[in-house]
């Protein structure tokens, strides 16, 4: 049996291995909410189908409102309370053609082979192999995006994700860069995991573009007065990315 996650208006189908939750930038599923642990808890997906763990989250997890302790086996139909999120598991993934768009933060439903052999990559402690897959697409997508033509939300969370993973794995600043160079040409605020992976980045990696990442500030003070509450909060977050980026 196959089996799906239901979060939202989306479906997340599962492969066999680990499928970890959180709130971090490189989880397999990366959920912005502060209630949500940095890695909060892991499906474990095997042919005799799937467990959930909790990986010592600050609030723990749920399953049909009962509290998980230790690891707990699923079954179809389950609803999982994770902060303030709920998804649901589901037995036989639908058809292709009629399955929802996958959740923005759901690795890979963009980069498809490239992020999956870059996953692979990285699970192997190969940075330098990771690099040279994703290179060429997020190249890709930063062009469009200097070009006025950008990609969709989803696909910049994802390269954004991505960028942020190799910097945290190669030590180099230039992926820093290529964050801040993206969405800087969107004029947006970062994605909540994506700031809090930068956070942790800026005290690995080397030189980085510092006049760059303070036009970015610059341009979302500026937005501030239009943005909603959960936006400018994150504005806060990045302008202490401005702060640890000058005190380096």
């Amino acid at each position: 049996m196959s089996y799906v996650i239901l979060y939202g208006q989306h479906h997340i189908s599962l492969r066999p291995g680990r499928f970890v939750i959180g709130r971090a930038a490189n989880a397999e599923l990366a959920i912005d909410d502060p209630l949500v642990s940095r890695q909060h808890a892991v499906l474990i997906v095997t042919e005799a189908g799937v467990s959930i763990e909790d990986l010592g989250s600050r609030n723990g997890v749920s399953v049909n409102d009962a509290r998980v302790s230790g690891r707990q086996a699923l079954k179809p139909g389950d609803r999982i309370k994770i902060g303030s999120q709920e998804l649901s598991l589901v037995g036989d993934a639908p058809a292709p053609q009629s399955r929802a768009r996958a959740a923005p933060t759901a690795r890979f439903s963009v980069f498809g082979v490239m992020g999956t052999l870059a996953d692979k990559a990285f699970g192997l402690g190969r940075a330098d192999e990771a690099e040279r897959v994703l290179a060429a697409p997020l190249e890709e997508i930063l062009t469009r995006a200097e070009a006025g033509k950008p990609a969709d939300a989803e696909t910049n969370a994802q390269a954004a994700a991505f960028a942020t993973r190799l910097a945290l794995t190669t030590g180099k600043g230039s992926w820093v860069d290529y964050v801040v160079r993206l969405y800087l040409a969107l004029a947006s605020p970062l994605p909540g995991p994506v700031v809090d992976a930068l956070h942790e980045a800026l005290r690995k990696v080397g030189a980085i573009d510092l006049s760059s990442l303070r036009r970015y500030v610059e341009g979302l003070r500026s937005m501030a007065p239009d943005l909603g509450p959960s936006e400018r909060f994150l504005v806060s977050r990045i302008e202490g990315l401005e702060r640890v980026a000058a005190a380096r």
